[in-house]
This record gives structure tokens, sequence and C-alpha cells, in this order.
């Protein structure tokens, strides 16, 4: 098995950018741990597939097919679901809920960004877990979902709220998966059975935690690493 950590990114039509490059854009580029693939859930191939996943005028070509991540012998470690209201028609949509949901149930890891949860929950998964999205949205898309937090970690569920929150919950999932080139070893991370987080081979606390800070001093950002501080749970009042 490889000694990185496979990202799986589904991208659809009206994405929110930020939710989507915001996370990945401090996760992969400075390690060489973690890789990405992207998905197009439209399940169209470019040139025509990146059509499918734009948000203001900035689209995502798919790497793989959808048909090509569902196969057996196509592994990875996480899920990513960005979130953007385009994930709305999608919803409605059995088979690609069930489709989600079987590469849901393969990762080890599954991260969600803003409304991406509300996605996710669709699929069942969260049946049971506590988890968060965007603000906006609660008592209407997610009437038994949104808690009041920043992100929430629960299992293998990795759930932050509006847009910035997934720059913060990225930090965290640097924090809770890094593995340091000097531990990192052939062993797979096994997948949990009902959503449990399973232990990564060769992962140090310390040594991720480090890695994670000065990851976020090098891009110049301040981690709000607390995930029950979120100064924008009460919205403002017109």
């Amino acid at each position: 098995m490889p000694t990185h950590h496979r990202i799986l990114s589904l991208v659809y039509n009206e994405f929110e950018a930020l939710d989507l490059f915001g996370p990945l854009g401090a996760i992969v580029p400075r390690s060489d741990y973690y890789t990405v693939e992207f998905v197009n859930l439209h399940n169209l191939t470019s040139p025509h597939g990146i059509e499918t996943s734009m948000k203001n005028g900035i689209g995502i070509a798919g790497t793989i097919s959808l048909a090509e991540a569902l196969r057996e012998d196509h592994d990875f470690d996480t899920v990513f679901i960005p979130g953007g209201f385009g994930m709305m028609p999608l919803v409605w949509d059995p088979m690609l809920l069930k489709q989600i949901g079987q590469l849901v149930d393969r990762a080890a890891n599954v991260f969600t960004v803003c409304t991406g949860s509300i996605l996710l929950a669709a699929t069942g998964r969260l049946d049971g877990r506590q988890a968060t999205t965007n603000k906006r949205l609660y008592d209407k898309a997610t009437p038994k979902l949104g808690k009041r937090a920043r992100w929430v970690q629960d299992g293998k569920f990795l759930t932050p709220s509006g847009v910035t929150a997934g720059i913060d919950a990225g930090f965290a999932f640097i924090a809770n998966t890094y593995v340091a080139p000097e531990d990192r070893q052939a062993e797979a991370q096994e997948v949990g059975l009902r959503g449990e987080a399973t232990p990564i081979p060769g992962y140090n606390q310390e040594k991720a935690l480090k890695f994670t800070h000065m990851n976020a001093f090098g891009l110049e950002y301040r981690w709000h690493s607390d995930p029950t501080d979120d100064p924008f749970v009460d919205l403002p009042t017109a």
C-alpha cells in the first residue's frame, strides 16, 4: 500500500469555491504526504466535466470519473465533500446518494465543509452522529443536524460549519491525520465499522501538531484550534 494519504474530493455544479480551495489549499500543497483526486458527481469527463463544476467562473476538471472511483480496486483514505447551494438538487437523486454512500463507507475519514454535510446526511451516514453545517440553514434543512460549533468530529466524520470554518477544520484534519516521513508505513488505515474512527499507522500526535502549526505559520494563518469557539454562531439581526 502507498505511504500517502489519498483524498478523494467530490465536485459538482455551483460548489462553493472557498469550501474547496480553502481546506485543500492548506492540506495538500505544503506536504508530500497528501494527494488529491477530483471526482465530478455529474459523471462527465473533460472538457464537458469542467462545465458542470463551475462557481463564479472557476471550474474543476475531474481527474477520475465517478465510475472509476467506485471501482473496488480504487483505494483512498478520505472522502472530501465541499459545500455550495449546488448540492441541493443532488439530495433528491437516490442513485447518486447511494453511490456517495458507497464511497463514504469505504473511506477511513470523511471531511465535509458547510452544506457538504447536508449532502452527506442525505446518504444516511450521519444518522445518530453529531455534526454541523452552514448556520443559515439551521432549522430549515437540518432540524436534527446543526450543532453550534466551529467544527465537529464524531467518529470518522469531520464537519465544519460555514466557509472559513472549513480552513480551521482543514488544519484540524492535518493535526489528526499527518504522519511524519520517518514514521510512514506500508500498512493502510483500516475502515471502521458504522463510522468509527480508526488509528492511523505511524501517527504521532505531537509531530502532527507541530507540523500543523508550522504549516499554518507558513501560510500566515492564525488557526482557531478550538472547535467549540465559533464567533459566528449567532447571526446578526437586521
